[in-house]
């Protein structure tokens, strides 16, 4: 009883909380600081249903979560994006490109819509352009493959990298046709890394300053993953190349 009525509480600051949740202050640091630790306590847990129970202490610990936790944000407690999962929105990346070109378009994102909503695309992540296994294996794997993936009703292939787009560009180039079909982006500021939760430090291999993506991939169809293959180290190429990500689909 006594929970419940806390819970109730709390969750009658709800409109007042919606104004000011970036301000502690102004609605007291004891309930801001428990409204906070409660939702994110009860954040994996509730996501693992679509269905929830109707009891009055569920109810409240939703409005309560609903305010303060955001389940596809990516430093949201215990939540890591995997097959079923849809990805969040505001996600974005830079598409391969020159320096001309991304000053022209003011250096601007490609949207999450773009690339994902009402399409099927495959995805494949590598840590680093012009690497080793990257560059030798796993875009060729897909390259290659390019007309069985259209067969198969894939809309796109694409490849993510922490790289600036002049990188990628640069590489694509490089790789010609080998790299026929696949639309490369830029990772370049780790966010989308980040939010799939595959960040990987890679400087013991000159792969720095900060984290790098470890090696995966996976489908999404119309923004949902339905298919993820990750390898167990980023050197490896077992469970996320082309003919891997062919025979899945």
């Amino acid at each position: 009883l006594v929970g419940f009525a806390r819970i109730s509480s709390l969750s009658c600051c709800r409109a007042h909380l919606t104004r000011n949740v970036n301000h502690p202050t102004m609605i007291g640091a004891r309930t801001f600081g428990a409204m906070r630790t409660l939702s994110r306590a009860v954040a994996p847990a509730m996501r693992q249903t679509n269905s929830f129970a109707t009891t009055p202490i569920a109810c409240a610990m939703r409005r309560t979560m609903s305010i303060n936790v955001n389940p596809y944000n990516p430093d949201t407690p215990g939540y890591e994006p995997g097959v079923g999962s849809r990805l969040m929105k505001t996600v974005g990346l830079q598409k391969a490109r020159t320096w001309d070109e991304g000053e022209a378009d003011g250096f601007a994102k490609t949207s999450y819509e773009t690339i994902f909503e009402g399409k099927k695309v495959v995805v494949f992540s590598v840590p680093g352009a012009f690497t080793g296994v990257c560059h030798k294996a796993h875009v060729p794997s897909y390259g290659k493959n390019m007309a069985e993936f259209k067969a198969k009703g894939i809309d796109s292939v694409i490849c993510i990298s922490v790289n600036d787009p002049y990188c990628m560009n640069a590489w694509k180039k490089q790789l010609g046709d080998a790299a026929e079909g696949i639309d490369f982006y830029g990772d370049s500021d780790g966010s989308f890394t980040h939010y799939m939760h595959k960040e990987f430090d890679l400087k013991g291999s000159a792969l720095g300053p900060a984290f790098r993506s470890t090696r995966y991939s996976m489908m999404v169809d119309n923004g949902v993953i339905k298919v993820l293959n990750v390898e167990k180290r980023p050197g490896e190429l077992e469970v996320s190349s082309g003919e891997k990500m062919l025979a899945a689909l």
